[in-house]
């Protein structure tokens, strides 16, 4: 990723932050204004006021920078000014629990997937999905859940066609009228099956969480391993995660 020279300082703290919040999450002054292509004096000037703030923090150690709290606390406020509440992630942990598979709630802003809460508790291994993180349209039970409701038609065929439809494995949709007749398999049925397209060896099922006015607005999806999860617990799985979505769509306003 390469900044315009023309940015504010603004706007390269903006990307500086962004790239903060990517894997691994800690990066030294030197890889950011490389990756970045920023000047490093600008880069560490930058990261001063950010850490002076608490927005950054940086390991005496090794001199690398990671998000601090004040961007915890900001992110916090994102939620809170959203309306989910511990109901709507009570829902999600009792769902959890009940399939034992990994279960989380995600939403749509500016046509972002992003996780908002995600629980983890009850499956072997991580599938590594963390709050705050964002979603393909176009594979896993997330992206392809949300993105199939979404209105108007034509600017969803815009989306699809100007998206980079990543192959992630063998099984990932790349191709925009394929990825375009998924989504009206996934309204026909109400919810979505993503099996191996997201992460080899793992399966996923989502079901829509609506508003009070009826649009699709967040889904929540169960995921765990696909070889220990039998054809008939498949079935149990999709009745308890729409039964979980209809739950949380009584909630939201």
């Amino acid at each position: 990723m390469s900044v315009n020279n023309s940015f504010s300082s603004l706007e390269k703290a903006i990307v500086i932050l962004k790239y903060l919040a990517e894997e691994p999450y800690q990066f030294t002054a030197i890889e950011i204004s490389k990756a970045l292509d920023i000047n490093r004096s600008t880069v560490h000037r930058i990261l001063g006021v950010l850490k002076n703030e608490m927005i950054v923090l940086q390991s005496p150690s090794t001199k690398k920078y990671k998000l601090g709290p004040q961007s915890y606390h900001i992110g916090s406020a994102y939620l809170y000014t959203s309306n989910y509440t511990d109901d709507i992630f009570h829902i999600v942990d009792e769902t959890a629990k009940i399939l034992q598979l990994s279960v989380g709630y995600t939403i749509i802003d500016n046509n972002k997937i992003i996780n908002i809460y995600e629980n983890e508790h009850y499956l072997g291994m991580r599938m590594g999905y963390k709050p705050g993180s964002f979603y393909p349209i176009h594979c896993g039970s997330y992206g392809k859940t949300i993105m199939a409701y979404y209105t108007p038609e034509d600017k969803l065929r815009e989306i699809v066609y100007s998206s980079q439809l990543e192959k992630r494995t063998e099984n990932t949709i790349t191709d925009p009228e394929e990825l375009l007749k998924e989504y009206a398999q996934i309204r026909s049925q109400g919810y979505s099956i993503s099996d191996e397209e997201n992460i080899k060896g793992a399966i996923g099922v989502g079901a829509p969480v609506r508003n009070s006015k009826g649009e699709v607005i967040a889904s929540i999806a169960a995921a765990g391993i696909k070889a220990s999860l039998l054809p008939e617990e498949l079935d149990f799985v999709i009745k308890v995660i729409v039964n979980a979505a209809n739950r949380i769509t009584k909630l939201i306003p």
